[in-house]
């Protein structure tokens, strides 16, 4: 019997070490927060989250439409949630829900509880506004294949209440950041990575705080992100392996789902092209004979394919204003503006979910700590480039080059169509805000501790690293949980 016990025991020990029961209870840890998260944070409150709501009831309308609509121009200066042209249920439901509240009072707190049932909840439950917009034209971010996809969970859930629908989205939400933590890790194995160096990381990735919140409301940054990781994983496999039909199809199909989700996946398109263009180069140098035709007709065809079906004109992405003097007046003035060390300060604060909602020693230290981190990691990172010692226990080179590429690419990308804003309206309309950065989040991490381990050198003070940097987004994370977001809304 003592045998048998320990035999079970030995068992389990050894099952649960296994670093596939590790990487399922990282995915299965993060998709609970989120749905905690989501039902923590209230209705309405994520980023631009009923506008994109709006977006799905307003795809979801029938095509004849036998209501009258009432023409009213955007309202600038929105002063209350009414001013919005939404839905006539997204309307009523944020006004007897105290939207304005969450808006204009950030110390201020909603009275949520009425008797057993929620302040009210059974007025909302009985269904009474329908979900139509009746304003022209209607307040919504566009038609993305995000927008498409949550309308199929609006149809199944047609029947019940707006809360169902509406949080039944954000679930779906969760499942698709729970699908980039997996491919966070695919990433960081497939760049040569130890498995449990793999997944400490993706466990860092999955607590980083601003994804995890991110990741719980509805906006179609949360298909971009993991599309994002999609393309970096199928650019890595290309590199390890030489660009075959497998890692080509992966890279493409994140390419195109991408550019019908927002238009920053147009970073990927021009990443595609760029990798496309070094492989066929390779090969044209290591065979100098004749090679396949098809090697290199069909990324070309594949690209042509991408940019004619994404209804994207590539040309209006370049920004100019009237002459060449011009625009170099306007890129001077915008970068002047941009890159101050306020924009950087808040970009990051952004980034990492210091929200800004008290004055105490942890949020406002938290950010400028981390940037003491990256700096070190920077100089990490230009160490390793150039240095001839070699790091086992490192990914080669070649992957911290296109990790690399893939950061700048993105951070181009983005600040090219601030100025381009910047140009129209004279102001920092769009801004750089971080969240618009966490497509490259398993990117920024994997290179901050390669850069770290770099110039620590030594593979076991490298894991001491991983581990610190994992219990301090885990602590963070927490912190920001219970000590901000929930006394924030409900104490």
């Amino acid at each position: 019997m003592y045998y048998t016990k320990n035999m079970l025991e030995n068992q389990f020990f050894s099952f649960i070490k296994k670093p596939i029961f590790i990487l399922a209870l990282i995915l299965v840890v993060f998709f609970l927060k989120g749905v905690f998260l989501t039902a923590l944070f209230p209705i309405f409150t994520g980023q631009d989250e009923a506008r994109h709501y709006n977006s799905i009831q307003y795809i979801n309308e029938p095509e004849n439409k036998t209501w009258e609509t009432t023409k009213r121009t955007h309202i600038e200066k929105k002063e209350t949630f009414n001013d919005y042209n939404f839905s006539e249920e997204i309307i009523k439901t944020g006004r007897v829900a105290d939207f304005d509240v969450f808006r204009h009072e950030l110390f201020n707190t909603v009275n949520f509880s009425d008797s057993y049932d929620g302040k009210n909840e059974a007025d909302i439950n009985s269904k009474p506004w329908r979900p139509y917009n009746f304003y022209d034209p209607p307040d919504t971010a566009g038609n993305s294949l995000y927008h498409v996809l949550g309308v199929q969970i609006e149809k199944i859930f047609s029947r019940s209440d707006i809360f169902v629908r509406f949080f039944s989205i954000r679930i779906f939400s969760v499942l698709l950041g729970t699908l980039a933590i997996l491919l966070a890790y695919l990433i960081a194995k497939n760049i040569g990575l130890k498995e449990k160096y793999s997944l400490i990381l993706t466990a860092i990735i999955a607590f980083q705080p601003k994804y995890a919140m991110y990741s719980a409301i509805i906006n179609y940054d949360v298909l971009l992100i993991p599309l994002f990781f999609l393309f970096t994983l199928g650019a890595v496999l290309s590199l390890k392996n030489g660009l075959n039909w497998k890692n080509f199809l992966i890279m493409v199909v994140a390419v195109f789902a991408g550019l019908f989700t927002k238009g920053t996946a147009i970073v990927m398109l021009g990443m595609f092209i760029f990798l496309i263009a070094c492989h066929i180069y390779k090969k044209i140098k290591e065979q100098k004979k004749k090679i396949s035709v098809k090697f290199i007709l069909l990324p070309i065809i594949s690209i042509l394919v991408i940019m004619f079906f994404s209804s994207y004109n590539f040309l209006e992405l370049i920004p100019y204003k009237k002459s060449l003097s011009e625009t170099l007046v306007s890129l001077g003035q915008y970068l002047s503006e941009s890159l101050t060390l306020g924009r950087f300060g808040l970009s990051s604060r952004t980034y990492w979910g210091s929200l800004g909602w008290f004055d105490n020693l942890v949020e406002n230290n938290f950010t400028d700590i981390v940037w003491l981190i990256e700096i070190i990691a920077g100089a990490g990172i230009i160490y390793f480039l150039f240095s001839k010692k070699k790091f086992t226990f490192l990914p080669e080179k070649k992957y911290v080059i296109f990790l690399l590429a893939m950061i700048v690419s993105l951070q181009l990308g983005v600040r090219i169509a601030d100025w381009k804003i910047f140009m129209r309206t004279g102001g920092l309309d769009l801004g750089t805000p971080g969240r618009y950065f966490l497509p490259n989040l398993a990117s920024h991490i994997i290179l901050l501790f390669v850069g770290l381990g770099a110039l620590l050198r030594k593979e076991r003070y490298f894991k001491n690293a991983l581990i610190l940097g994992l219990i301090l987004t885990f602590s963070f994370s927490m912190y920001l949980t219970f000590n901000v977001i929930l006394p924030r809304y409900y104490l």
